[in-house]
Parts: C-alpha cells; structure tokens; sequence
C-alpha cells in the first residue's frame, strides 16, 4: 500500500505590539477550536502568498510576512495527511473578512493564546515565535 504524499499547507501567526507587549490573533476553527488562519498552498503561490491571503480570508486582518517561516506541523484535512508550514505575519490593519459569518477572532497575549490553542505542535510553534520576536527587536 502507497503512503499518501502530505498535502502542502501555509498559515500565519499574526501579532502586534499591544499595551502590555506581544499580541497574538486566534480565530475559531469551523468546529470551534483555537487556530491560527491556515490553508492549502495553491499551485501558482508560494507558502508565504497563502499564509498571507489565508489570513485576510480567515481572520480579516492584512500583513506582512517576517522571516522564514517559524516551523512546520503535521495535521489532516479530510483525512488526509497534510504538513502545514506556519509564519508570522505583522499586522497591518483590517482587510475585507470573508468568513466573519462563522469565526471568532481574538486578540491575546502569549499565555492566553497558548492557553486558547489546542494542538501542542501548534503552541510549540507559537512559543518559537515568541523566541523570534524577543531576539529580533526591529520586527515590530
């Protein structure tokens, strides 16, 4: 029996500089989970170009990608395999939200997002950007 190939897929970690320092956007997943915005990588766009655009659609906020991306995840679509590449993604502003009918949106320091985050691979991710944006001071 063939093993299937991983379907390729992008997300993004947006944060910004809050009050009391780094914030991190969560958004309910369809089943009403904590996620970062995520996706599948289209075949004319780069991992980066879909963590972008996943994010606009997902969480209706807009961005630049920072760096390389923080890491990769396992996860299934559909029962089938996929690797999910995540980024960080600075905010920007608000873009047009075009699944605000059935998502929630939070903005959270580091504790409650990784509170709010179900998979542990995820909120390892979440903590290695965390690294990245206490290291590299100029990113905000």
């Amino acid at each position: 029996m063939s093993k299937k190939e991983p379907i390729e897929q992008a997300g993004a970690i947006p944060f910004r500089r809050g009050p009391s320092g780094w914030e991190f956007l969560v958004i309910t997943s369809r089943k009403g989970n904590w996620i970062f915005p995520k996706g599948v990588v289209g075949k004319e766009e780069t991992p980066a170009e879909a963590a972008r655009k996943e994010c606009a659609e997902e969480a209706g906020v807009r961005g630049d990608i920072v760096g390389e991306a923080v890491g990769s995840y396992p996860d299934r679509r559909r029962k089938h395999p996929c690797l999910v590449r995540m980024f960080l993604l600075r905010y920007e502003g608000e873009a047009d939200w075009e699944e605000e009918d059935f998502r929630e949106r939070l903005w959270c320091g580091f504790a409650e997002a990784a509170e709010r985050l179900r998979k542990e691979p995820v909120r390892e991710l979440l903590t290695r950007a965390l690294e990245r944006l206490e290291q590299e001071r100029d990113i905000s």
